[in-house]
């Protein structure tokens, strides 16, 4: 008896002694990593409020090829949930902040042999020239019981953080990445009153060039109060490939003609309605050589129709930058003028 009475208060100084160190300790933990990422914040924020697009990136699927998740009806914003079982155990997270662009936080649960475990996970977005610093933070308490593990938080949880941002550039890059090139066949173009400006560059300066010849469209319609009806476009005067020289015109679309000013450099144009071999580009303009490429060649091997020589083709930017920052979702049309080759019947558009 003696024997166990000396054993029991041995054990509650030990309870007593381990109340007293675990007291002592912070069992508080916030551990965070940071990755600049090549894609405007709303490219960023849109993939990362939908739990759905989290198996694309997710670390933890590298280490555990058990889990299986489960989403609730709603897995995007405020709200949304989602959870998982695997054989190391099973949680969930649902969505308690959506910031448009700026931050998102949820609450995550991992159910554990001494009781539940509950974090904040959150992410910060900030733009950057040319991208966003995205940073991807867990903090919250450790229970009484398993504060001393509280220390330990930094060493498990940064390096799965850097390696989920890692996955995650790499999977953003791959959906702005995808392009699709389609071409649609000989098409009739109604055409129209148009207001536009002209330039002569090299090749290689043209892509700036356009963007503040749209510009100046744009700041001379609102000057004066001309509605534009339609996507701005680029027409293609002439090439000259040997000394890398282009003249093309960037306009938008009018319901009627315009009359400007003697010195106005920006000039009202009309286009005949015709016959185009109509190419798509779905995707960036990176892509833009490799449809050009196409609607060449689709339009050299026309059967009723072929290209009209020194016609002048042309180019509507259905949906852009302005549009939407995500370059996958990017619209190019592509039309080059086209006829009935002689002697062929067929459909041939009045005026022509």
């Amino acid at each position: 008896m003696r024997f166990l009475k000396y054993f029991l208060l041995f054990l509650l100084i030990v309870v007593v002694a381990a109340s007293i160190y675990l007291a002592s300790l912070d069992g508080t933990y916030d551990v965070k990593r940071t990755r600049f990422i090549p894609a405007d914040p709303e490219v960023v924020f849109n993939d990362l409020n939908d739990y759905r697009n989290w198996a694309d990136w997710g670390p933890w699927y590298e280490e555990d090829s058990t889990i299986v998740a489960t989403y609730a009806e709603n897995t995007v914003g405020v709200g949304g949930s989602y959870s998982w079982t695997s054989m190391d155990g099973e949680g969930e997270m649902r969505r308690l902040v959506s910031a448009p662009n700026e931050r998102i936080q949820s609450e995550i649960l991992f159910k554990t042999p001494f009781g539940d475990m509950r974090s904040d996970v959150y992410w910060i977005l900030e733009e950057k020239e040319g991208g966003t610093d995205l940073t991807w933070g867990m903090k919250g308490e450790m229970p009484f019981l398993t504060r001393f593990m509280a220390s330990t938080m930094e060493e498990q949880m940064g390096p799965m953080e850097e390696r989920g941002l890692e996955l995650f550039e790499a999977n953003i890059k791959k959906k702005m990445g995808v392009y699709s090139i389609e071409n649609k066949g000989v098409t009739d173009y109604s055409g129209g009153f148009y207001l536009y400006v002209t330039a002569s560059s090299q090749i290689s300066d043209m892509n700036p060039k356009f963007r503040m010849m749209m510009q100046q469209v744009l700041d001379y319609a609102e000057t004066n109060g001309i509605r534009l009806t339609g996507s701005p476009f680029a027409i293609y005067h002439k090439f000259n490939q040997e000394h890398g020289t282009a003249m093309f015109s960037v306009g938008y679309p009018v319901s009627e003609r315009v009359i400007v000013e003697s010195d106005s450099e920006v000039v009202s144009g009309f286009m005949k309605r015709g016959s185009y071999y109509k190419t798509v580009l779905t995707g960036s303009y990176d892509h833009s050589k490799e449809a050009w490429e196409s609607a060449i060649a689709g339009a050299a091997e026309l059967g009723a129709y072929e290209a009209i020589e020194n016609g002048e083709p042309f180019e509507i930017y259905v949906k852009q930058v302005d549009d939407t920052p995500n370059p996958a979702e990017w619209i190019t049309e592509i039309f080059i003028p086209v006829r009935l080759k002689p002697g062929t019947q067929g459909f041939s558009p009045p005026g022509s």
